[in-house]
This record gives structure tokens, C-alpha cells and sequence, in this order.
């Protein structure tokens, strides 16, 4: 809107009305030109960015920094948490596990050597294993029962015999069958019972004893069973059936069990059955066997101890 200035006017006779009219068109041009000028003008929402060079010019406003929150004050450090204790015992558990099953399985893959059989570390650990063997309570229970009469196994095989013979000379020892092998037997039912070690030094696969040892085992205490009941103390193996059910495991103490089948069995000739169990009474092998007394040729006797 453009303002009128009010005009004087002069009472002085010398002004005329025409000054006053040509005086009040010089103030209402500058006005004019003004308006004009603005119908042209831009209008900015925002005023212009200043070209004075003794401001530094402003950064260009981008659409991201619309939505980039401010500044506010520096947030206060967070307390650290702290770690429970169960994490280290968790660990501490599990690797002195598979420390104790890696040595076990080194143990027993590949297991240190044995000692020689008639040597002092032998002899040494052929004395531990019958004070071991001595608190079993099978060897316990047997040896104070009257009805049992108990010998060392061989005690009746000369010593310069011994290393000729299968289960005396490769296989003696306590890396292998003479660590301990005590025998017991009952006079009335002609039951034989045989508390064996089995070492180390027999095995077929790591930590499992060798099936024809354990059939070598098995026909000794089946024979020892058959040749009490023949007459003539003398016998031979004419046929052996073996049932391997679980396996032997080396290093362990086991019982093997002899009975005679009574019905067919005569002077020469008869059938034995028995059992090779653990311990706790799990049967790892079953068996049965003919025995007889050859007519062709004379045999020796098999002295009691055997």
C-alpha cells in the first residue's frame, strides 16, 4: 500500500497551486517504480544465503540430514558385564574330559610296552596281580568252601618243560596268561573252575583279547574237566565248538567254568560244555567238547596240577 504524504499547503502567495501539484508527483515516482518491481520479485521461505566474503558459505542442506537426529548430550558409559564363573567350569569340564579319552584311547590303541616274561618288572607285576586276585571274592569264597580244592595252573609241568609249551612258554607271563591262573575243582559234581588273567600282549584288536587264545583257553579247561573223569588220566580233543557272544577285553580278570555231560559219557569218550564269563557274570564265550582216550596210541598221563 502506498502511502500519501499529506501536502502543506503554504499560505505564501508566491507558491501556486501547479508547484504543489508537480512537487507531490516527485514524491508518488519512487513509489511506483517500488511497487512495479516487487510484482517481479521471488519470495524465498527461507532468506538467501548471505554473499558477504566474511562469512563462510553454508554446506548444502541434503534430504538426509533432514532426518539425522541433533546432537544430544554424550551418553554415559555402560558398566561391563561381568562373565559368570559357569562358563569356566563348563570349559574346565570338558577338556579334562577329552584329555582323560584321549589318553584312555591312547592307552589302548597303542598301549606301552610289556615286559618280558621271567623278567624283574615280569615277576614284579606277576606279584601284584595274586594280591590283586587274592581279594577277588570268587577266589575268596571258593578257596574256604571245603568242597573246593584249588592248585596253581601247571604246577605239575617241570620248569624246563614249560618254555616248550603253548601256554607256558609264548603265551607265559603276566603280559599275557601267567600273571594268574588258579584252579579249582569239585570232586563231587567234577565242576572245574579257572580264575584267569588275560594281559595286554594277546589281543586281536586293540583292547579285545584274540579268539584262538580264548578257544586256547577254553580247550585246557574244558580238557582239564573231561581227563579227571576218565580212568586212565589221559585224553585228546576230538571235536571243540566255541560261541563267541561278547567280546574279551585285555587286562582283565576272568572266569572260566567246566561241567561233564553225564548221560553218554563212558571210560573213553565223553562230552564236556562250559563258559568263559567276566566277573559281574556276563558270558563272553560258550562252548562244549568230545574228549577221548585214543586206542592206537598210548598217551601219558596228565598229572592232577595240570
Amino acid at each position: 500500500m502506498i502511502t500519501r504524504l499529506p501536502t502543506r499547503v503554504l499560505s505564501s502567495p508566491s507558491i501556486s497551486r501547479a508547484a504543489v501539484i508537480q512537487y507531490t508527483k516527485t514524491l508518488e515516482a519512487p513509489a511506483s517504480r517500488c511497487l512495479r518491481h516487487n510484482q517481479y520479485q521471488r519470495h524465498y521461505s527461507t532468506p538467501p544465503p548471505s554473499s558477504s566474503p566474511e562469512t563462510e558459505p553454508r554446506k548444502p542442506i541434503t534430504l538426509r540430514s533432514q532426518f539425522t537426529p541433533l546432537p544430544t548430550t554424550q551418553p554415559l558409559p555402560q558398566p561391563k558385564k561381568k562373565r559368570s564363573l559357569r562358563t569356566y567350569i563348563y570349559a574346565s569340564f570338558f577338556l579334562l574330559l577329552g584329555v582323560a579319552a584321549g589318553q584312555y584311547t591312547r592307552l589302548i590303541v597303542a598301549p606301552p610296552p610289556l615286559p618280558d616274561s621271567g623278567s624283574k618288572e615280569d615277576r614284579f607285576m606277576v606279584e601284584h596281580l595274586k594280591k590283586k586276585a587274592e581279594k577277588l571274592p570268587i577266589v575268596q569264597s571258593l578257596s574256604t568252601d571245603p568242597n573246593w580244592t584249588s592248585y596253581e595252573a601247571y604246577s605239575s609241568v617241570p620248569e624246563d618243560q614249560r618254555l616248550q609249551r603253548l601256554t607256558t612258554g609264548p603265551l607265559g607271563g603276566a603280559r599275557a596268561l601267567g600273571g594268574f591262573q588258579r584252579i579249582f575243582y569239585n570232586e563231587t559234581s567234577g565242576e572245574v573252575v579257572a580264575v584267569i588273567w588275560i594281559g595286554g600282549a594277546i589281543s586281536g584288536w586293540p583292547g579285545v583279547a584274540h579268539g584262538g587264545v580264548m578257544a586256547t583257553i577254553m580247550d585246557e579247561v574244558l580238557g582239564r574237566c573231561a581227563i579227571r573223569q576218565f580212568p586212565a588220566k589221559t585224553g585228546v580233543t576230538a571235536n571243540l565248538e566255541l560261541s563267541y557272544l561278547k567280546p574279551v577285553v585285555t587286562n582283565s580278570f576272568y572266569v572260566a567254568r567246566a561241567a561233564p555231560v553225564r548221560e553218554g559219557f563212558t571210560e573213553r569218550k565223553g562230552w564236556v560244555q562250559g563258559r568263559l564269563e567276566s566277573l559281574e557274570g556276563r558270558v563272553c564265550v560258550e562252548g562244549k567238547a568230545l574228549f577221548v582216550v585214543p586206542k592206537k596210541f598210548k598217551t601219558r598221563e596228565i598229572a592232577d596240577q595240570f
